[in-house]
């Protein structure tokens, strides 16, 4: 004889039946555990990497709400340029002298010695900021609900969007190289749910599953993708560590950059900074000086051993060397 089922069991399964119902009829799919928040794996990525930080995004939309939405974008950032194989990032902790240095130079506050040391390859060359210019949230109706024992299922579905201007900074000068403004919005991408930046407060993990956070989401998977297509325009940079007696120069770019046996490096002078007279501000850094160019023999994962093959032979500790990344 079989045992009926309980009734609160039968209830509950003709609610999941109902909603699963009312959920096909508007046009949004069932999900599984599997696919909840998924998104496609990016691409792999073989070529060269540029070292790249991230500030805080500043909150300039005048919203207020339970969630840090600055603090929030740039752990998200942090974790989709990770995810793009295009750079290494730098922990927040080595860049605290940079951004101050930087804020100094951008200001016209910093002395003339200071600016004269801002030549100097940095831990991030770039950093990647913003400001949150925009944010929305709202309800549509959209029909069809269905109400069950006084659950309604359906009837409405939460709106949000964001605007963000994302901007790209050259530390050595505080200069803003490239910025744009992008537009996220609530079910336009998968959720990232797997965010691999460590130390991050334990409410993202909250708010990415917000509507606010999939269109915070979505803002972020576009910056990524800008600051991506626009560093490709950019060189990567490194320096001398040494060059031994027999001619061997050592860099500090290795295999975790994507440096390889058998890639060309030039040797390059920096030009000089261009400070307003006015204000004291960097402006830019005039075009440097080509002194020689290297080949790369060997390589671990923090140098590469080169040989000169044009140029100056003994290049000394600290001279620039730039390698442009294919396109």
């Amino acid at each position: 004889m079989t045992t009926p089922a309980p009734l609160s069991m039968v209830n509950a399964l003709a609610i999941m039946l109902i909603a699963g119902s009312a959920l096909a009829q508007i046009g949004i799919p069932a999900r599984t555990p599997d696919d909840r928040g998924s998104k496609p794996a990016p691409e792999s990525y073989k070529g060269l990497k540029h070292a790249i930080g991230c500030k805080d995004f500043h909150n300039e939309s005048g919203w207020r709400g339970h969630w840090e939405l600055g603090h929030n974008l740039t752990a998200m950032l942090e974790s989709a340029l990770r995810d793009t194989g295009r750079f290494v990032l730098v922990e927040r902790e080595q860049l605290t002298d940079v951004l101050i240095e930087q804020n100094l130079a951008a200001s016209g506050r910093a002395a003339a010695s200071q600016v004269a040391q801002m030549g100097r390859i940095r831990p991030a060359r770039y950093i990647a900021t913003g400001s949150i210019t925009e944010v929305s949230e709202g309800q549509s109706g959209i029909g069809g609900g269905v109400s069950v024992g006084g659950i309604r299922l359906g009837g409405t579905r939460t709106q949000a969007q964001l605007a963000v201007t994302v901007k790209l900074v050259d530390t050595t000068t505080g200069e803003i190289v490239a910025q744009q403004r992008v537009l996220g919005k609530a079910g336009r991408t998968g959720v990232n749910v797997g965010l691999s930046v460590g130390r991050v407060s334990t409410d993202l993990g909250g708010f990415i599953k917000t509507p606010l956070g999939e269109a915070a989401q979505d803002c972020v998977n576009q910056a990524a993708m800008f600051i991506a297509r626009k560093l490709e325009e950019y060189p990567v940079e490194g320096s001398v560590v040494k060059t031994d007696d027999d001619g061997r120069v050592i860099i500090n770019r290795g295999a975790e950059y994507g440096v390889t046996a058998g890639q060309e490096l030039t040797m390059v002078r920096p030009g000089n900074l261009l400070i307003d007279p006015d204000t004291g501000a960097v402006l830019e850094r005039a075009p440097g000086k080509v002194i020689g160019r290297l080949t790369v023999t060997r390589v671990t994962e923090k140098v590469a051993y080169c040989e000169v093959i044009a140029g100056e032979p003994k290049p000394e500790p600290g001279t620039a060397v730039q390698l442009k990344p294919a396109k």
